[in-house]
């Protein structure tokens, strides 16, 4: 068959755009290609948030209290989830909350529509008499198959050495704004920790965050540039160790005051890239394919904007679709309301610039790091 849409990548913003095409227009349908290795928003799905709500009850996902920074000074500035209209935030478990999405997207199908989610690993694309073929691998099998489709979406995040032919074959290129990188580890106690808050801590050569997670685990993360010499020292255990307890001083505090240590056998820290980046162009709308998400729009942790970002987009993307669709398929729609994909993406990125620099500017240090993003 010939699908409306097919996505290749199963986070966030690939399954909100999925359940926003079938929740506009149910007669549509899409085929999600996903290569996690494991297969695991109420506006999007009535049932989503009933199970974040069951997962965070039975302690799976764990509550915010509030954000404290050490960031204009050494003393902490806290800001509680009691004075936030909104309500406390939470700390998700990534994997079982992607995994809720996917399960989502599996349970819009029907038999009249049959739009479904695949567990294989996207090798090529091409586009043939006005329709794309998409090339898979199946992730278990290596057996090779083709799906056509009218739309295709790239939905792969950051990652470039498995996906990366998808953009240049979409002629496509991503414009990396920074070289900021993320090193992380997790941590594991076997004390009570009561401090559910989001702590983000500013040093000379970049910026340190913790936030509890369920089960008595704790995730800490270390953000600078891939030049600066506390990269090289940050890659592995000790230097790591060293320059969080050395650099920090709140974030050390809880580590070592309710005994946290590193998981026995585990490979911590990992390192990935985490700065600011665009792809040009995020969409061909004569072509017909568009981009959302990290692989459209890539943003600097610090502004907090990842998940919620790739969900809204994925919901302008899923309803842009099924206008655009019903207009080309079979003359039901019209193209009065039809938005700017490119214009929309263009919004975003002016709001997230101009964030980014104004919590920059405001931290206390004056180095190299920190100098470069004031500019």
């Amino acid at each position: 068959m010939v699908y409306d849409v097919v996505i290749v990548g199963g986070g966030p913003a690939g399954c909100a755009t999925a359940l926003a095409l079938k929740r506009f227009d149910p007669t549509r349908s899409f085929l999600l290609i996903d290569d996690a290795d494991q297969i695991y928003s109420s506006f999007l799905a009535p049932a989503l948030s009933d199970r974040l709500s069951q997962d965070t009850s039975i302690g799976n996902h764990t509550r915010c209290t509030g954000n404290a920074s050490a960031w204009g000074s050494r003393q902490l500035q806290e800001q509680y989830s009691i004075m936030n209209p909104y309500g406390s935030g939470l700390h998700l478990d990534r994997a079982l909350f992607d995994q809720s999405l996917r399960d989502a997207c599996c349970e819009t199908n029907s038999d009249c529509v049959p739009s479904r989610m695949i567990r294989e690993r996207f090798i090529s694309v091409e586009k043939q008499d006005g329709t794309w073929s998409v090339h898979t691998e199946h992730l278990d099998t290596r057996t090779s198959n083709c799906h056509r489709s009218k739309w295709v979406v790239d939905a792969t995040g950051r990652k470039q050495s498995s996906h990366g032919s998808f953009r240049v074959k979409l002629g496509a290129k991503v414009l990396k704004k920074d070289n900021l990188l993320a090193f992380y580890s997790l941590f594991v106690s076997s004390e009570d920790d009561n401090d559910h808050r989001t702590l983000t801590e500013a040093t000379e050569s970049g910026w340190w965050y913790t936030s509890q997670l369920a089960h008595n685990k704790r995730i800490v993360v270390y953000h600078t540039d891939d030049d600066d010499a506390s990269a090289k020292v940050a890659r592995k255990p000790d230097g790591f160790l060293d320059l969080l307890h050395n650099h920090t001083v709140h974030i050390s505090q809880i580590i070592l005051e309710r005994n946290y240590s590193l998981p026995p056998g585990a490979k911590f820290p990992h390192c990935t890239a985490a700065g600011s980046s665009i792809l040009e162009p995020i969409c061909n709308e004569v072509e017909r394919w568009c981009a959302v998400g990290d692989a459209a729009m890539a943003f600097d942790p610090l502004s907090s904007q990842g998940i919620i970002t790739a969900l809204n987009a994925g919901c302008f993307i899923g309803e842009e679709l099924t206008k655009r669709i019903a207009v080309e398929s079979d003359g039901t729609g019209t193209t009065d309301g039809i938005c700017s994909i490119a214009d929309y993406f263009d919004a975003a990125g002016q709001r997230y610039e101009t964030q980014k620099k104004y919590y920059y500017r405001h931290a206390r240090f004056d180095g190299e790091f920190w100098a470069k993003r004031r500019l």
